[in-house]
């Protein structure tokens, strides 16, 4: 099962209804602050969540809904192929009068919820402050962060991050004539004792539950040339039961081979990232695997990585979760620039996010889908920016001939380089199948604005109605071309 469509309606910060075709590809996402991303990362979390949680989405409404539409929150999801691997769609919805993700004869939901293989920076925030005067303490990014949310059978049903909130709880109580001291101390050496016998049985190298299994591999791959080991020395009640003591996690590290006498020198960031993100990912992968659908979606999780980690990341994620629909989102443009020249654009699909200000003053969502250069050209076009339009135009004009070319095995002239290649090489060959009233059409406008409002020119006018014209032979073309 992959994701082909994401409808979301008043949403949090998504006011209407977005329709966001992802057409069963991994997604990468660059989004500007306030324009939607994390909104859509929390809209997929509450999804698979509500398969076991009952999702209160009437909190979650966008607060600038019309009264008249209050009350029509939903996430929809198109699947395909579906359930039971048919090559068909299959349609859930979760809405304030509607939930599907629970169905008695269907757990495909439910099953991709237990992954947990949704992470947030916010989760690896921690990494930056690890660094004490004499040693590196992993407790809280460990129990508090990637593995908050993992359970297994000593954790009884609980998450482990629940564990440990239940050690805090049963010290921080206060005793009373009702609540006396010993029973306090009871209820304290009860919880740490749960704890204690969960956590540990994560760290032991001889249990199935070793957490480091999977994750050492991919902790590799990072090319740091470094090998870890965790200990935990249990957590155990202060002496008047008021706080806890040792609620940590040492590391022991090796580097080439030879034991780092001092990690909290040796470690820093980029090394820390990759040990935090190694462990998380590799705890997803313990998980059972023969599901229908695997989702993993890291949200701005290339803050928390240094430019160092984030393309060993991105081949990580290719290679380790081939099997998984994966979702990245950054606000880091640059980054999104670069890094999406890299991916496999038969298995990637990219999109911006935008806040635009509405008339209101407040901010809305705005989605272009990078392989919709139309929609950005027509965008362009009402704000104004005509060279940007006529660029969009002519580089819509020149994906449709190349698609056209690609899918007739069309023969074009042979050049030892890519970039040798330019518009006119494949125009020559593909307008052999088109009749000479499109023919003229397309040159027309070619001539008159594809062409010199890409470059700089200052004898040149840009003028709306040509370009909206341009725009309308281009996306006539395109269709033609798709007939054949």
């Amino acid at each position: 099962m992959k994701i082909h469509t994401i409808e979301i309606t008043n949403y949090k910060a998504f006011l209407g209804t977005y329709k966001i075709n992802v057409g069963g590809k991994n997604l990468f996402i660059y989004g500007e602050n306030g324009s939607g991303k994390s909104s859509l990362y929390y809209a997929l979390k509450d999804f698979f969540q509500s398969s076991i949680e009952d999702i209160d989405l009437a909190e979650l409404e966008n607060i600038f809904v019309a009264d008249d539409k209050k009350g029509e929150v939903r996430i929809e999801l198109i699947f395909k192929p579906d359930n039971q691997g048919q090559n068909r769609e299959k349609t859930y919805q979760l809405s304030t009068s509607k939930n599907d993700t629970r169905a008695a004869d269907d757990t495909s939901i439910r099953d991709t919820n237990r992954l947990k293989s949704f992470l947030t920076y916010k989760r690896l925030m921690d990494i930056h402050h690890l660094k004490k005067e004499d040693s590196i303490n992993l407790f809280n990014l460990l129990v508090k962060g990637v593995l908050k949310h993992f359970k297994f059978a000593l954790t009884g049903g609980k998450e482990l991050g629940e564990l440990w909130a239940e050690v805090e709880e049963a010290v921080a109580r206060t005793t009373s004539k009702k609540y006396r001291k010993n029973k306090k101390e009871t209820d304290v050496n009860g919880a740490i004792k749960v704890f204690n016998e969960a956590f540990s049985e994560l760290l032991k190298k001889d249990s199935p539950e070793y957490i480091l299994k999977h994750a050492l591999p991919i902790l590799r791959k990072f090319n740091h040339n470094i090998e870890i080991e965790l200990h935990f020395p249990q957590v155990r009640p202060s002496e008047d039961y008021t706080r806890v003591e040792d609620a940590r996690v040492d590391i022991a590290v090796r580097y080439g081979g030879k034991t780092v006498e001092k990690p909290h020198f040796f470690l820093n960031e980029a090394r820390l990232s990759a040990i935090a993100i190694s462990i998380y990912l590799g705890l997803i992968k313990r998980h059972p695997q023969a599901i229908p659908c695997k989702i993993l979606f890291l949200d701005d999780i290339f803050i928390g990585l240094d430019i160092g980690n984030r393309m060993p990341l991105l081949k990580i994620l290719e290679s380790e979760f081939s099997d998984y629909q994966i979702f990245i989102t950054t606000y880091d443009k640059p980054w999104f620039e670069y890094a999406r020249g890299f991916l496999d654009k038969h298995s990637w699909k990219t999109l911006e996010f935008y806040a635009q200000t509405s008339k209101e003053g407040y901010d809305i969502p705005v989605i272009f889908d990078d392989q919709d250069l139309i929609t950005k050209a027509k965008r362009h076009l009402e704000n104004g920016d005509y060279k940007a339009a006529a660029v969009y135009t002519r580089s819509a004009f020149e994906k449709a001939i190349q698609k056209y070319c690609e899918k007739k095995r069309k023969k074009v002239v042979f050049k030892p380089k890519l970039k040798r290649y330019n518009a006119e090489d494949f125009w020559e060959v593909v307008k052999e199948d088109l009749s000479d009233k499109t023919v003229s059409a397309v040159e027309e406008y070619r001539a008159l604005v594809l062409n010199p409002f890409s470059h700089y020119n200052t004898e040149s006018h840009e003028i709306g109605t040509e370009i909206r014209a341009a725009i309308e032979v281009v996306e006539k073309l395109t269709a033609e071309l798709k007939r054949k």
